[in-house]
């Protein structure tokens, strides 16, 4: 089940964040590593991983991991840390399913954005609100999209 909302924000602060071209296999140990970084600072993790994917080629993704973490923590040479985060004038599509139908969401929300002519000025961020391992098909999950106020 999809929705699709407009004129949407998503903020956040104190976010972790990585942002690199990888192996898809490597982004579990990414995030592990992440998770140390978070605990030998001396915060801890407080919610679910945004993730933001800006290309895929044939054996490496460019993708954006961001953490939401109880305290500020320095960047290092790998790793950002962002005070804030905030998409304002989003497109939203609340998604709740198996995560398996996420890709089909965001052709859903790229047709839609597409057929009301609006202009996209950031890549789809996904914002995991529930997720259920015991039950995947309950997992429920925002795909925000930044669009262009301005009319052309």
């Amino acid at each position: 089940m999809v929705d699709i909302l407009e004129n949407q924000e998503f903020n956040a602060t104190n976010l972790l964040s990585f942002r690199g071209e990888v192996k898809q296999a490597d982004l579990e140990n990414i995030g592990k590593s992440m998770e140390e970084y978070i605990t030998k600072s001396g915060a801890e993790r407080i919610g679910n991983t945004i993730t933001a994917t800006f290309s895929i080629a044939s054996d490496s993704i460019d993708i954006e991991l961001l953490m939401p973490v109880n305290s500020i923590i320095q960047s290092t040479d790998i790793y950002t840390f962002k005070h804030q985060f905030k998409i304002v004038n989003a497109v939203v599509a609340k998604y709740k399913g198996h995560p398996s139908g996420l890709n089909e969401v965001c052709n859903q929300l790229n047709q839609y954005i597409i057929d009301k002519k609006m202009q996209p000025i950031t890549s789809g961020y996904n914002v995991t609100r529930k997720l259920d391992l015991l039950n995947p098909k309950n997992t429920e999950v925002d795909v925000f999209v930044g669009i262009n106020p301005n009319i052309l």
